[in-house]
This record gives structure tokens, C-alpha cells and sequence, in this order.
């Protein structure tokens, strides 16, 4: 069953189509009187009711209670006492049933825009059936002298809601597809988004997007008063690496360590590559403490990762972690954890190392 809070404005919005045809119906009825081609006090009449309907709809829209059906905007229902007061406007007008007709049109159109061709086809049977039954009425109380008229009308009408109903499903194929096709415009646009947003060689979000999640992560731990932590991580002795083995090992072992690294992280972790052999890890909802056992996590799996160096030779990395401080510049934080790593690189490397503010070190 469906659920949800209604507002004016959401009836409003659900209703404002069935509020428009009405509008239409009732500008035709006018017409057809100015016309002669009825009675004014059918015009009238059908107007009131028209607006009587539409209210009636929207009250029940504005209650909710029509969340309680698998068609919360209750168009079905709409459509069907149409074309019940179609019909009966068809024997009200006794000789003139052919000036509705455009009527119909309105109401159908009205069922395209809001019901899937199944549906819409069984109104159509309503309309039709209903409308038959009123003509007979018709000729029974000989009001309709010319039958061949009458029956042709009759057989234009069915045709003409025929017609409709194939259109609903011809609307509904190209709504799909345009659904389709906007559903893949929205991936492509991430997924060029997402390319924008990463290093090309690791494959990992890069320093400009690192920034960028850094202060919007230090403006929600602001805001809800949340921990944030960060790791300044560093490939240890990556240099003298590309000096003995060369640039292609030095990008391959830049490639995988990302890799590895990534294994080792939440979900909710923010991994990127800082610059160089320096990669930067943002924690949202983590302390210093967390912060120091995720950067033992990640030296963990790096230590316990095959890299393509020469056997006898280890990848290791260093990381410099510390904690955000409401309100601080973002700058500051990373200053500290640079600190930190400075620290920890001093202290013989392959190590996790948090610098609290109290300037105390502590190792992981």
C-alpha cells in the first residue's frame, strides 16, 4: 500500500491535469450552447458538475485517502465518472450527441497522459458501452430520428477511442525510451564525472577532488559535531626505488600499491593520490585512535601484497595520522599530518604515526 504525507501543493499537482481537462470540457459545453447547438442549462449543468468532480477528486487527493490504491492519483477513477457523465450528458442533449464527441477527445487525452494503454482500453469499453446504452435510450424515447447518423457518429466514436488507445501505447514506448535514454545520460555524466575526478596511473581520486572532500567532510563534522581524521601515507623510499628499477616499476608499484591500499579501507573512506608517492586518506566519523588502527590496516595489507620489484626488495609505506579540530583550516589539519609523518619517517619508516595537538607522538 502506498504511503506518504500530502500537501496542498502535491494535491495540487496530482490533480491539476484532471482540473484542466475539466476546464476544457466545460469551455466546450459553453461553446456548444453560445452555438445552439444545446440548451444553456446543459451547459451549465455540465460545468458544475465538471467542477463538482474535479473538487470531490481533490479532496479525496488532499486527504490521502487515495494512497490507499495501487493509483494514488485515482485517474482511473476520474476517467471512469467522465465518461458516465458523458453519457448521460449524450441523453440530456437528446438531438446534438454529436457535439460531446470533442469531449471525449479531452477526456482521453487526459488518460494518456496519466494511464498505461491497459487500463486506458477498458475505459474505452466503458465509454463506448455507456455511450451505446444512452443512445439507445435515445431512440427508444425517439429523440434521434436519423439512426444511419447516429449509429455512423457512434462507430466514429469507438474508432476514435481505438485510436487513442494505440497512442497511449506508442506515448508509453517513447517514455520509456526517453527514460532510457536519460537514465544513460545520467551514468555517462557520472561516469565522466568520476574519470574527471581521478589520477589517470592509479586509478584513485586526485589531489584537487582530495581537497574537495576534505572540507566538505570538515564542514559536516562541524556542523554535527562528528570526528575527522585523516593519514598523509607515503611509499617508503620510493625514490631510490625509480632510480635502481625505473620509471615503468616505479608507476606499476604506484598502480598496485593504490590497489592494495583501497582493500584495506571502509566504504565511506576517502583514498586518493596527494602527489608523487604520496597518497592521503580521509576517515569521516573516526578519532585519533580509529584513525591510527586504519592506518595499521592499510600497512598491514601493503606489507602482505606482492608488488613486481626484485625479490629481496619490500614495498612499505609510512603514514602521518591526525585529528580534525572544530573549526580549524583545513590547511592546518594537513600541515599536522604532515608533521606526523615526518615523524614517523624519522622514527625508522614502515609505521603509523599520530601527532595529537599536545604535540606528543604517539605510534601505532
Amino acid at each position: 500500500m502506498p504511503t506518504g504525507r500530502y500537501t496542498i501543493a502535491s494535491a495540487l499537482r496530482r490533480s491539476y491535469l484532471g482540473a484542466g481537462a475539466a476546464a476544457m470540457g466545460a469551455l466546450v459545453l459553453s461553446l456548444g450552447a453560445v452555438l445552439g447547438l444545446f440548451d444553456a442549462e446543459v451547459a451549465v449543468e455540465g460545468s458544475i458538475v465538471l467542477a463538482l468532480i474535479v473538487a470531490a477528486f481533490y479532496a479525496l487527493l488532499r486527504s490521502g485517502f487515495s494512497q490507499r490504491f495501487d493509483d494514488p492519483a485515482l485517474s482511473a477513477a476520474q476517467l471512469a465518472v467522465a465518461f458516465i457523465y458523458l453519457a448521460y450528458l449524450t441523453y440530456r442533449t437528446e438531438d446534438a450527441p454529436a457535439a460531446l464527441a470533442l469531449l471525449y477527445a479531452v477526456t482521453m487525452l487526459y488518460g494518456m497522459l496519466r494511464l498505461d494503454p491497459g487500463r486506458l482500453a477498458l475505459l474505452a469499453v466503458l465509454a463506448v458501452v455507456s455511450h451505446g446504452v444512452m443512445l439507445f435510450m435515445l431512440i427508444d424515447a425517439g429523440h434521434l430520428k436519423d439512426l444511419a447518423a447516429a449509429w455512423t457518429q457512434f462507430g466514429a466514436l469507438a474508432l476514435a477511442l481505438a485510436a487513442f488507445v494505440a497512442a497511449a501505447g506508442t506515448v508509453k514506448r517513447l517514455r520509456e525510451r526517453l527514460s532510457e535514454a536519460n537514465r544513460r545520460l545520467v551514468e555517462v555524466a557520472e561516469e565522466a564525472n568520476d574519470r574527471a575526478s581521478r589520477d589517470a596511473l592509479t586509478r584513485v581520486y586526485h589531489r584537487r577532488h582530495l581537497l574537495e572532500a576534505l572540507e566538505r567532510e570538515a564542514s559536516r563534522a562541524t556542523r554535527w559535531d562528528k570526528p575527522l581524521s585523516i593519514a598523509r601515507v607515503d611509499i617508503d623510499r620510493f625514490r631510490s626505488l625509480n632510480a635502481e628499477l625505473g620509471y615503468d616499476v616505479g608507476d606499476a608499484v604506484l598502480s598496485r600499491f593504490a590497489e592494495v591500499a583501497q582493500t584495506a579501507l571502509r566504504d565511506v573512506d576517502v583514498f586518493g593520490r596527494y602527489g608523487g608517492k604520496e597518497f592521503l586518506l580521509i576517515m569521516p566519523d573516526t578519532d585519533l585512535a580509529g584513525a591510527v588502527i586504519a592506518g595499521e590496516r592499510l600497512r598491514a595489507a601493503v606489507n602482505g601484497a606482492r608488488f613486481a620489484v626484485d625479490a629481496g626488495r619490500r614495498v612499505t609505506c609510512t603514514s602521518g595520522v591526525t585529528q580534525y579540530v572544530k573549526g580549524e583550516r583545513v590547511s592546518s589539519l594537513l600541515t599536522r599530518a604532515e608533521a606526523s609523518l615526518s615523524y614517523a619517517k624519522a622514527a625508522g619508516r614502515d609505521r603509523v604515526m599520530a601527532l595529537p595537538l599536545e604535540g606528543k607522538r604517539a605510534a601505532g
